[in-house]
C-alpha cells in the first residue's frame, strides 16, 4: 500500500518516535509502515497517524492509488 508517512513525519521535524509518542502507534509499526513491510494497516491506526500528523487519511494513504473516471452518460 502506498503511503507517505515518512515524507509527512520528515515535514514536520518528527522522529518515529516523536510520532509514536503523538499517535500512540508503536515505533516498529511506523518503521513497517515506512518501509511498507506491513501492507494490512487498521484504519484506526491509520486514523491516529493522520492526527498525528494533522492531515487527513487520504494526504497519506491512498492518495497515489486513485483513479478518476468519467463515464459519457450517452454510454450508459
Amino acid at each position: 500500500m502506498h503511503n507517505s508517512v515518512k515524507n509527512r513525519r520528515e515535514e514536520l521535524g518528527l522522529t518515529q518516535e516523536e510520532l509514536a509518542i503523538k499517535s500512540n502507534v508503536s515505533r516498529p509499526t511506523i518503521s513497517m509502515i515506512e518501509t511498507k513491510s506491513l501492507e494490512n494497516i487498521e484504519s484506526k491506526t491509520m486514523l491516529k497517524l493522520a492526527i498525528a500528523l494533522d492531515c487527513d487519511i487520504g494526504d497519506i494513504f491512498f492518495k497515489e492509488n486513485v483513479v478518476l473516471t468519467q463515464q459519457n452518460p450517452q454510454e450508459e
